[in-house]
C-alpha cells in the first residue's frame, strides 16, 4: 500500500486504531488526521482496560505509564504530570494549602479508575521522598474532565492531569496549588505492533503524534507560566 496523503487521490482505504489514554488530548486527532489524509478511516476506541494490540489487531495506542517488557515497537510522546488545581474562589473562601498535610482541611475532588474502582492516589514529592496520599474526599467522579470542571465550578481541590487543567489556567478559572510538590507520574508512549513497521498508515499516525505532543508540551509551558 503507498503512503497515504491528501495530495494522492488513489490511494486506497486506510485504517487507524487507539487504545485510550485520555479522550481529552484524543478527540481532535480523527478530524486532523482526516484533513490531512481524506482516505484514512479512523477507529477510535476510547476504554481504560489493557487491551491486547496484536490480538484486536490494533494499528497504533496511546498509553500512559511504563511499560514492562513488551513484543510491542513503542515511542516517547511526553510526560503524563498530575496536580493539584482549585478556583480562586473556592481559594479565597477556605485558603491556600501550603502543604500536603493541609489537604484534609479542605473539600477534595477525587477520581476514580472505571477498571479498578480504586481512587486515584494523589502523589507529591516532600523532600526527597514521594508520598502518595488518598485525601477524603467531598465528590468521587470517574471522567478526568469531570473532576476539573468541579473544581472550576469552585466545589474543591482537584489532582488533575495539566493536560486537562492548562485550558482552565490559561483562562484564569483554575490556579495551581502545592506546585512546589509536584510530580512527573508517567511517560506517554505510541506503542504499535512489529508487524506494522513499514505501514505507510501508522508513520503517518504516529508522525501526527509527535505534533499533537510537541517537547515542550503547550500545556506544560502554561504551567510553567501560569
Amino acid at each position: 500500500m503507498r503512503p497515504v496523503g491528501p495530495k494522492d487521490e488513489n490511494n486506497g482505504q486506510a485504517e487507524g486504531r487507539f487504545a485510550r489514554f485520555d479522550q481529552v488530548r484524543l478527540y481532535s486527532v480523527p478530524s486532523c488526521l482526516r484533513a490531512l489524509y481524506p482516505k484514512l478511516s479512523i477507529d477510535l476506541r476510547l476504554a481504560d482496560q489493557h487491551i491486547d494490540l496484536i490480538e484486536e489487531g490494533i494499528d497504533v495506542a496511546v498509553r500512559v505509564g511504563e511499560l514492562a517488557g513488551s513484543r510491542l515497537i513503542s515511542r516517547r510522546l511526553g510526560w503524563h504530570r498530575i496536580a493539584a488545581f482549585a478556583s480562586s474562589d473556592y481559594l479565597s473562601r477556605r485558603g491556600i494549602p501550603l502543604h500536603p498535610d493541609d489537604l484534609p482541611r479542605h473539600d477534595c475532588l477525587t477520581f476514580r479508575y472505571q477498571s479498578s474502582g480504586q481512587l486515584l492516589r494523589w502523589p507529591f514529592k516532600v523532600g526527597t521522598k514521594i508520598i502518595e496520599i488518598v485525601p477524603g474526599h467531598a465528590v468521587v467522579a470517574d471522567a478526568s474532565d469531570a473532576v476539573a470542571a468541579m473544581a472550576v465550578a469552585g466545589g474543591g481541590i482537584c489532582m488533575s492531569p495539566t493536560y486537562v487543567a492548562a485550558t482552565f489556567v490559561k483562562a484564569g478559572l483554575l490556579t495551581p496549588v502545592l506546585a512546589e510538590f509536584a510530580v512527573d507520574l508517567f511517560p506517554i508512549t505510541a506503542l504499535w505492533p512489529e508487524s506494522r513497521r513499514s505501514n505507510p498508515n501508522v508513520k503517518a499516525i504516529v508522525a501526527f503524534l509527535q505534533e499533537v505532543f510537541p517537547m515542550p508540551a503547550p500545556w506544560d509551558v502554561v504551567m510553567a507560566t501560569g
